[in-house]
């Protein structure tokens, strides 16, 4: 496909004049220091930050100067951003070109030169630019060595930026490119909006050269096409080249290069433009409403870029950020005259269609299908919190009629994940916020602190109890916030491992964990040892944070993540210096309950293996009475499991943990005159 020739067009608006920082990256001529930052107007950053820039979003290293018919040849040029200040959520949009100059270093070698400009972002949301314009204005002639008298820089400021005027964003400009060769550049460009959303692109071929226009020229054009189709403020985040070397551990998300690498969404270009087969969900979405919207607007590829470009008004910070692919589509769809209510209801509907979850055949293992309807919910609750979000800082009848009818589209969900969804994601909002330090005393100081620790499920909660439909899924959170959890909660919530840890961790947040462990205690034994792998991780992680009043509990649950893989809570040795005999009583009892209920293989072999594992990680206690009550009740957990198996088949997990304690006992010749020491001799005779 070949690129579109530079139409001459009507006059591009009259840009505003920006204030930006620059810097020139090379080596010294004939030296032999390696790449650095020769020269800055230190604005925004000092030289020093400049150089980790570009650094951070080289491309790579460039093929030999003297080839330069390869499509990965010099010149590049990439757009990237930057955080300008501390915690202040503002960033630089920079462009960089990286060329050879006629210099050499002291080894004869050629030196590439790569000019750099920034310039703060909230300036180009209120004025917007093109990559193209940014790219005319880095050549300008006055971004060199500053001139004697000229303004002191002071990073971080504006001061000692340099003015430069740079062309407004014209959105027939664009247009024209997205319509040539019959709109085969617009469904590319609209195939790579939606996919840059989703994850890290690659672009596998580019366009053909021309006489009219240099190939990075045309990558560039191409690029702007690109984010035209996004909303103007997701450039605050966009990181793009004309050319990425494959091999390069580079942080650019779109870029031309000669193949992708792991995890890198593909983006083939070829012609004639077939319509892309297969796209991940949500880029799907968005790949479907802009072809619908282009029709809409008969064809008018000015008015969809217009409307995206954000013309008058700037976009809220929150926008700026990528992968944030719901208020994207919410955004667009605004463009033909629906609502956000619509749009999210048309979008649950097909996001939750058996079609859309398993386009091809259902797959035979439970677990996999599991998986996918997992995700598919959790995408939709994505959805949902994008649209209410938006809406929630207003309070007016317009935003009250809105969250109505976003409730209404939950509720007439025939599923209840989604609304069990929608508490899940609430209570990870309350745990990112856990660990704020309560410095009340007095009972009152107390619940308001738990009430802080809860504040999202409690505000989520509340919103979905306004529709009766979905009592009974917010019945045992609602309990568990009041202070008293339902004795039936595994019966409620129909054993799902996700959402009772939801409830668990709520319940933590609330001071109620010991309560809600107490019931979910049998479900725990029973179940967590055969969930998923990434179900499994999870509730290892809720058991570490349980909070327990006696030896015996602690022993229960250290025995528990020892079935499921993991260490222990404590290490053994740390537990006995602390709790000694209760801790090791309770523990052995609890392991021969094991042992005579589920055998001496599965997961009694997988809870010793766990153990040696974490013995030889932390170490053993070094007071000599630990160590023996340690050896003690190592000898006991290997007299249990021999009694119960066949002695020619030792499980795997028996004899690591003997290697362990023989290990032990070799380097330790004191241990081995302990009574506990003494009886291990039955099972290591050697020592």
């Amino acid at each position: 496909m070949s690129p579109p020739a530079a139409a001459p067009g009507p006059p591009t608006p009259a840009g505003p004049t920006l204030r930006v920082g620059w810097a020139l990256m090379g080596k010294e001529r004939g030296g032999f220091t390696d790449y650095v930052v020769l020269r800055s107007n230190e604005a925004y950053f000092s030289r020093s930050a400049y150089q980790t820039i570009l650094h951070r979003y080289s491309p790579g290293t460039p093929p030999h100067a003297q080839r330069t018919s390869l499509p990965g040849s010099l010149p590049w040029v990439t757009v990237s951003y930057a955080p300008l200040g501390r915690d202040t959520g503002q960033t630089v949009l920079g462009i960089a070109e990286r060329t050879w100059s006629d210099e050499a270093d002291a080894s004869g070698r050629p030196i590439a030169h790569t000019r750099y400009l920034c310039v703060p972002f909230s300036a180009l949301a209120a004025a917007p630019v093109s990559y193209a314009g940014l790219h005319t204005a880095l050549a300008s002639p006055t971004i060199q060595r500053p001139a004697a008298g000229t303004q002191p820089a002071v990073p971080g400021t504006a001061v000692g930026s340099l003015p430069v005027t740079v062309p407004r964003l014209d959105p027939a400009r664009i247009a024209e490119s997205l319509a040539t060769d019959d709109e085969q550049w617009f469904l590319l460009a609209a195939e790579a909006a939606a996919l840059v959303l989703a994850g890290r692109v690659a672009i596998l071929g580019f366009p053909a050269p021309s006489r009219d226009e240099p190939t990075a020229r045309a990558r560039l054009r191409f690029l702007d096409a690109v984010a035209a189709l996004l909303p103007y403020g997701q450039r605050a985040r966009l990181t793009a080249s004309t050319w990425a070397v494959s091999g390069a551990a580079h942080r650019i998300r779109l870029a031309f290069t000669d193949q992708p690498r792991q995890g890198d969404l593909v983006l083939r270009w070829r012609d004639p433009r077939p319509r892309p087969a297969q796209l991940p969900g949500p880029a799907a979405d968005y790949f479907d409403l802009l072809l619908r919207l282009r029709d809409q607007a008969g064809g008018s590829l000015a008015a969809l870029v217009a409307h995206l470009t954000g013309y008058p008004t700037a976009y809220p910070a929150a926008w700026h950020r990528l992968r944030a692919t719901a208020r994207a589509y919410f955004h667009l769809h605004e463009m033909g005259g629906g609502d956000t209510a619509d749009a999210l209801a048309a979008l649950v509907a097909r996001r939750l269609a058996p079609g859309r979850l398993l386009p091809d055949t259902a797959p035979t293992d439970a677990e996999q299908w599991q998986a996918v309807q997992e995700k598919a919910v959790e995408e939709v609750a994505e959805l949902v919190r994008a649209a209410w979000d938006d809406e929630r800082p207003r309070d007016d009848d317009a935003a009250r009629t809105f969250s109505r009818r976003l409730l209404a589209v939950v509720a007439q969900v025939p599923r209840d994940d989604l609304a069990l969804e929608l508490i899940r994601l609430a209570v990870l909002d309350d745990l990112g916020l856990d660990g704020a330090p309560n410095t009340g005393t007095g009972m009152d100081a107390r619940t308001a602190g738990e009430r802080q620790a809860t504040a999202s499920t409690r505000r989520w909660l509340r919103w979905l109890e306004g529709a009766p439909e979905l009592a009974d899924q917010t019945r045992p959170f609602r309990a568990v916030l009041d202070g008293s959890p339902n004795p039936d909660v595994v019966e409620t919530l129909h054993g799902r491992a996700r959402y009772l840890l939801s409830l668990s961790q709520l319940a933590r947040l609330r001071g109620t964990g010991a309560a809600m462990v107490v019931l979910l205690d049998p479900w725990l034994w029973q179940t967590v040892p055969a969930l998923s792998p990434r179900h499994r991780q999870d509730w290892a992680a809720e058991i570490r944070g349980f909070r327990f009043g006696t030896p015996s509990r602690a022993a229960r649950y250290d025995l528990l993540l020892l079935i499921l893989g993991e260490a222990p809570g404590r290490p053994l040795g740390r537990r006995i210096s602390t709790m000694a005999t209760d801790y090791t009583a309770a523990f052995q009892e609890h392991f021969a309950t094991l042992v005579r209920e589920q055998g001496a293989d599965g997961r009694v072999d997988q809870a010793l293996t766990a153990l040696a594992r974490s013995i030889l990680d932390t170490g053993w206690p070094q007071d000599e009475a630990q160590v023996d009550l340690m050896l003690r009740v190592l000898e006991q957990l290997v007299r249990l499991v021999q009694a119960n198996i066949d002695q020619r088949d030792r499980p795997p997990g028996l004899a690591v943990l003997i290697k362990v304690v023989g290990r032990f006992l070799i380097r330790n010749p004191w241990a081995r005159n302990l009574p506990a020491g003494r009886q291990w001799r039955i099972w290591l005779p050697k020592i």
